[in-house]
């Protein structure tokens, strides 16, 4: 009995049917799936990198945020009072001051992140101010190849987006 059982013990072996299955023995490796396109998502707005992915930016149409300060005034112009002074701007309408714009960030979060302040950034650049949207790389890859396994992480200078899988 002892030598019939060993034998059908060989038998399942050699026909692979252990239980033991080829695919965890074998390790978890980086499949690169493609880059990042960045400019493709700034669009015609310029794409400034940075070392956790960059950033897209582009001036702020400083009568467009003075619309949005003053929507209830038909046709807000913004005027600087100082010359080469971003900050010194006044919305006017007409011949009526109305004020400054108060809420800059609330502007860029609206026109670049699609409302949502963490990503947003106004800033003084020169003598203008900037819009900026930073980006969230990871949801840069998921969004262009529809795989929600997908991470993002910077090799020799690029880019690339990739996912986990079993090496075969």
């Amino acid at each position: 009995m002892k030598t019939a059982l060993s034998g059908v013990v060989l038998t399942l072996s050699l026909f692979g049917v252990s239980g033991c299955s080829d695919d965890e023995e074998q390790p978890l490796g980086k499949v690169i799936v493609g880059g990042v396109d960045f400019q493709s998502h700034c669009g015609d707005r310029k794409f400034d990198e940075s070392p956790t992915g960059g950033s897209c930016r582009s001036e702020v149409d400083l009568d467009a945020a003075c619309k949005r300060e003053f929507p209830e005034e038909s046709d807000p112009k913004l005027v600087l009072q100082d010359l080469g002074n971003p900050k010194s701007g006044l919305c006017i309408s007409g011949r009526k001051q109305l004020g400054g714009i108060s809420d800059m960030l609330g502007y860029c979060a609206e026109t670049h992140a699609k409302g949502d302040r963490a990503k947003a950034a106004a800033e003084l650049r020169g003598d203008t101010w900037q819009c900026r949207e930073k980006l969230d790389v990871k949801a840069l890859c998921i969004g262009r190849y529809n795989d929600s396994r997908l991470e993002a992480e910077e090799v020799g200078g690029l880019w690339q987006c990739y996912r986990y899988s079993r090496t075969a």
